[in-house]
């Protein structure tokens, strides 16, 4: 084979297989949209993915699903479109040589193919073999570019050559075996396939949507080959592709063990550990962070595990990293800004968003951040405005949610309730469905609905009984039932309860919030935040219910206070 050519298939396998994972940022599940796929909502699956590809512009898997998605509602022309975007974010990563694809999009292989030929017969042979060059980079298995330059080699007096290049022309065209030049050269056998090959035909059953295609001939070649740790990890992204988990889990411990720590490979487990909410994902991200601490993908999986732990300061520190590696990553941008809005760094923020929105100027992330600003700082009519310019964009759980949660500050119970349904209809992570649920209750308690607070409560009750705040939303709805005793009963739980974690701490503040003992609610946080300096959450919701009594000076003393007691 050519070397430049060789040279380039290669240099394409090892950033397809290094870099082909999701960018994803916190606020996009892609599971939502692959869980939808699978069980043949195909509709749903494809706008999920439309939404879901705007605000993850780098993300290869999701311009991938959303391709299958297209290519399961007969429409041809959008899946070949995404899924030759999902193609080119293999190349899109930052200091890594590539393979130049600057080529005009109004060009295509047959327009190259009439400048090869047409120099081969005007006896050009530079030119021509150039012009097959180009055709192999907008398809590594063109076997008209091979033909040619199978040609060229022969006139040149290379039969070597002429036969290496005819032999990749007849492996992906059988029927050139039957032409003058293969007589010439005395081939009269189909060629037998490489490993290389093996490699190229995966890569393209991947992106055909033929993963049980692609799978056996990644197989084909690990049987023959198998310490070739990108092919396997093609593998295993196929296994999980395909919903088949135990044959990935089971060719990640056989890397991991016969090749050695592989970030790739560790990566994958850590999906599959995500996939399983296993508790062992932290430690599994922090080994991969200790072998490459510059990896983007792996700060980035930190940043949004820790985001999604309310870990803020930590989340903030691997975005923080993330963005001096790699200052042009939106999702990176997204994270960051998302977690120093929680630690209550605004100013710095709003800042940061004139940055993410130069990066992708029609995210609906944009908005729903500006939201995030103005919601912590107090601005709740602003921060309204902003999440109506949000879900006009993209139907997005979480902006229903804060849009939900704004609402209910400013006491419009029934807006946030259909905020809520609206989440009922969508599929959810289980975090989510858990906080949809808690503000049903607290709304249709606020709005004297006591049938349906009573179906949720009880529902939140099964999982948990011993939560504080459901005592109270229980003594709650026996009062407004007038139900005195049972009332009294409840209050006597919920008052005499001793707080054993954090978020019991949060919860009797909410209480008494609620119950308007507003120096009673900081009281408990403060004991709260005495007895275990360490929990950032706390702080946080001291600053909340501070930037609530409108003492927005003192909130940020509290997150002032959170930082250097972190240090």
């Amino acid at each position: 084979m050519n070397k430049i050519i060789k040279k380039n298939l290669i240099l394409f396998f090892f950033l397809f297989f290094a870099f082909n994972e999701a960018n994803a940022s916190v606020l996009w599940d892609i599971n939502l949209g692959i869980n939808q796929y699978r069980k043949n909502n195909i509709k749903f699956a494809k706008n999920y993915f439309l939404d879901y590809t705007k605000n993850n512009p780098n993300d290869e898997e999701g311009f991938y699903w959303l391709a299958k998605s297209y290519a399961s509602l007969k429409d041809e022309n959008n899946a070949n479109i995404n899924f030759k975007k999902a193609h080119e974010l293999a190349f899109m990563e930052k200091n890594i040589e590539k393979i130049d694809f600057n080529i005009n999009v109004n060009s295509n292989l047959e327009d190259y193919f009439d400048m090869a030929s047409m120099y081969f017969e005007s006896g050009d042979l530079v030119q021509a073999n150039d012009y097959a060059d180009l055709m192999l980079k907008i398809n590594p298995k063109s076997p008209s570019a091979f033909f040619i330059k199978a040609k060229i080699a022969q006139i040149e007096g290379n039969n070597e050559k002429a036969t290496e290049f005819l032999n990749q022309a007849i492996i992906y065209n059988n029927k050139l075996i039957k032409t003058n030049l293969a007589k010439s050269l005395n081939i009269r056998h189909l060629p037998e396939m490489t490993l290389e090959m093996y490699e190229i035909f995966a890569l393209e059953a991947y992106y055909s949507n033929d993963i049980n295609a692609a799978i056996r001939y990644c197989k084909k070649y690990l049987s023959t080959n198998n310490s070739n740790v990108d092919v396997a990890n093609l593998l295993i992204d196929l296994y999980i592709k395909n919903n088949e988990i135990p044959l990935a889990q089971n060719l990640i411990d056989e890397v991991l063990n016969n090749i050695g720590s592989n970030i790739q490979t560790i990566l994958y487990q850590a999906k599959i550990l995500a996939l399983r909410n296993d508790e062992k994902l932290e430690g599994v991200l922090l080994s991969a962070f200790k072998i490459n601490p510059n990896h983007s993908r792996v700060l980035l999986e930190l940043g949004n595990y820790y985001l999604q732990k309310e870990d803020y300061l930590n989340a903030k520190k691997y975005f923080e990293i993330l963005i001096s590696v790699d200052d042009s990553l939106y999702e990176a941008y997204v994270g960051y800004i998302l977690s120093i809005v929680e630690v209550g760094e605004i100013e710095n923020a709003m800042n940061l968003v004139r940055k993410l929105t130069s990066l992708n100027p029609d995210a609906s992330e944009n908005y729903y951040l500006l939201a995030k600003i103005c919601e912590k700082g107090g601005n709740y009519d602003e921060a309204l405005n902003y999440l109506d310019s949000a879900i006009d964009i993209a139907k997005n759980p979480y902006y229903y949610l804060t849009r939900a949660k704004v609402n209910y500050v400013l006491k419009n119970h029934s807006k946030s309730i259909s905020d809520l349904k609206m989440m009922q209809k969508m599929t959810l992570t289980p975090s989510l469905t858990y906080e949809m649920q808690d503000y049903l209750i607290l709304n249709y308690l606020k709005t004297r609905d006591l049938i349906n607070a009573q179906i949720h409560l009880n529902k939140k009750l099964s999982l948990d009984k011993n939560r504080i705040m459901y005592k109270y939303n229980l003594y709650v709805l026996y009062k407004l039932q007038g139900n005195e005793k049972m009332a009294s009963a409840q209050k006597e739980v919920f008052k005499k309860a001793k707080p054993a974690n954090s978020q019991d701490y949060i919860d009797l503040s909410e209480i008494y919030f609620d119950l308007g003992e507003f120096d009673e609610a900081i009281k408990i946080l403060n004991k709260g935040i005495k007895k275990s300096s360490e929990k950032i959450e706390l702080y946080c919701q001291k600053a909340k219910i501070l930037t609530l009594l409108n003492k927005k000076n003192d909130a940020f003393e509290v997150y002032q206070a959170m930082k250097e007691r972190k240090k």
